[in-house]
């Protein structure tokens, strides 16, 4: 498994490949709910926020999906609706 195939749920299950370092500022809440999970599952924080990230990732693709499906149903009835 890939670490863009990651998700929480594998944490327990883990295989590393090649990264990139990537600095964020986070607000302290949720670095330390990050932590709990982390210590929690057994798992790095690393691991926890890219399986966090990759199931965001997922969930974002989808609604933009439906969203670009929204619009082209829009525009097929012949324009925008207010």
């Amino acid at each position: 498994m890939t670490r863009s195939e990651l998700r929480v749920r594998d944490l327990k299950q883990r295989e590393f490949t090649g990264s990139r370092l990537m600095n964020v500022k986070i607000p302290a809440y949720i670095s330390d709910a990050i932590e709990r999970v982390a210590r929690e599952l057994g798992a790095s924080k690393t691991e926890v926020v890219i399986a966090l990230l990759n199931e965001g990732l997922e969930a974002a693709s989808s609604a933009l999906k439906d969203l670009r499906h929204a619009k082209a149903r829009r525009a097929a009835k012949g324009g925008r609706s207010v």
